[in-house]
C-alpha cells in the first residue's frame, strides 16, 4: 500500500480509503472500503494487499469499491487481504 487517506462518509456509509500502487507498474488506484458493512483493514504503508472489488475509471487512475460482502445481494462480494487475513 502506498498511502493512507482519511475516512470519508457518504449516504452509503463510512469508507476507509487508501492508495495502492499496482505491482505491474507505476499506476496507483484508490481503494474505498465501506467499514459500515465490512471490518476495517488495519493496513499500513508498505503492506502488500490483495483487493477484489469493482473498478471505476477516473482521470487519477481509478478506484476500487465494493470490497466487502453485499448484504443486499446486488453486487458480487469483494474483499481485501492484508497480512494473511481477509476483510470482507
Amino acid at each position: 500500500m502506498a498511502r493512507l487517506l482519511t475516512d470519508q462518509t457518504s449516504a452509503t456509509g463510512t469508507h476507509e480509503r487508501f492508495i495502492v500502487k499496482l505491482s505491474s507498474g507505476d499506476i496507483t488506484v484508490e481503494i474505498e472500503h465501506n467499514v459500515s458493512i465490512g471490518a476495517r483493514v488495519p493496513a499500513a504503508e508498505g503492506d502488500h494487499v490483495t483487493v477484489h472489488g469493482e473498478y471505476v475509471w477516473n482521470a487519477q487512475g481509478g478506484l476500487i469499491h465494493f470490497t466487502h460482502h453485499d448484504p443486499q445481494g446486488t453486487h458480487e462480494g469483494g474483499y481485501i487481504e492484508d497480512n494473511g487475513k481477509t476483510y470482507d
